[in-house]
């Protein structure tokens, strides 16, 4: 179970709306195949590792899967079908998928057909691995991660910083894996200041992979429409009071004034959004925090004073990890 769970981490940012999923099967305890969803809308991690293997090989095996396998038609087609159609007399689960659609359906169909299921095997470790598909399916809104760095006196960003410019407070070690964390998310956000002040293009220039939707604050439409964010990287959201259009990757959608977070969540659900990593500014995490809508804080904590700016957000209480950087340490909060 353990591997599958490494193998299906290969999987992370790829996989969107998809759940990260590893499979492998054994024989007289012995790997003879494994496989990983790869991509949304590709096989899934059963098909992979079972299409590898004949039929008088996979007699006598044990098949094991981090996830529940699906019962459903989606892109692809049910994969407890598959299984119970190879002739498996044995699989082993991790955790039950929390989709509606699935939702032990895979699980007791295989039983139905004669297979012999055991589910629960490193459960916790199953469930923290598709956090952001669990919380999407049992607490219907995003998985939210709230990310800022900050001096080591307490400021986010210099005073009269140049518009458009960004001022590094973290190095560059910290850059890279902060672009890194933006492929691994399915969409970031920002607010209106943070695009006025800093101009972000919100992409994984500095790491291979996906760009994540990006998810703008902007109610009363004040962002210039040269700004990076209205390029064609990426799909683009502009949350806003005053109407809903939509041109090529760009969609400006009107969300309820005086509950702006909420309503944003409740539409980001609705786009199939599974996780957010919110990237500023300070009143936009200010907001998340105010509210209790985040999952994770990841905060770096840079050497560098600026003596005056913006003051950084008030870090909450929750499960703390440390991490020693290059230049900076790396504080994860965890609810």
């Amino acid at each position: 179970m353990q591997r599958c769970l490494t193998l299906a981490q290969k999987g992370l940012g790829y996989t969107y709306p998809n759940p990260m999923v590893g499979a492998v099967v054994v024989k007289k305890g012995v790997v003879i195949a494994e496989g990983w969803h790869q991509k949304a809308g590709t096989p899934h991690a059963e098909v992979h590792a079972l299409a590898k293997l004949s039929p008088k090989e996979l007699e006598g095996t044990t098949l094991y899967v981090n996830l529940e396998p699906c019962s459903h038609h989606g892109k692809t087609p049910p994969c407890c079908d598959l299984v119970i159609t190879k002739g498996i007399k044995k699989v082993v689960v991790g955790a039950k998928d929390p989709n509606p659609k699935v939702a032990g359906k895979g699980i007791q169909a295989m039983k139905k057909a004669g297979i012999e299921v055991i589910v629960g095997v490193l459960e916790d470790e199953s469930i923290e691995l598709n956090k952001r598909f669990y919380c999407f399916h049992t607490q219907k809104r995003p998985y939210i991660i709230l990310k800022w760095a900050q001096s080591a006196d307490g400021y986010i960003a210099p005073k009269n910083n140049i518009k458009g410019s960004v001022s590094w407070i973290s190095d560059a070690h910290s850059q890279q894996l902060a672009h890194r964390w933006r492929a691994e998310e399915h969409a970031i956000l920002v607010g209106r200041k943070t695009v006025l002040d800093d101009n972000p293009q919100l992409t994984t220039r500095k790491w291979i992979g996906t760009n994540p939707i990006r998810l703008v604050l902007d109610p009363k439409l004040k962002i210039d429409k040269n700004a990076a964010i209205f390029n064609e990287s990426a799909q683009t959201i502009i949350y806003n009071e005053l109407l809903t259009k939509k041109e090529e990757n760009l969609v400006w959608e009107k969300i309820e004034k005086g509950n702006m977070l909420g309503s944003l969540l409740q539409s980001a659900t609705q786009h199939g959004v599974q996780s957010i990593l919110v990237e500023g500014g300070a009143i936009t995490l200010n907001h998340f925090l105010s509210k209790h809508l985040w999952d994770e804080c990841r905060i770096f904590h840079s050497p560098k004073n600026l003596k005056d700016g913006t003051i950084a957000p008030v870090t909450p209480n929750g499960k703390i990890e440390e991490k020693q950087g290059v230049r900076d340490y790396l504080q994860i909060i965890k609810k």
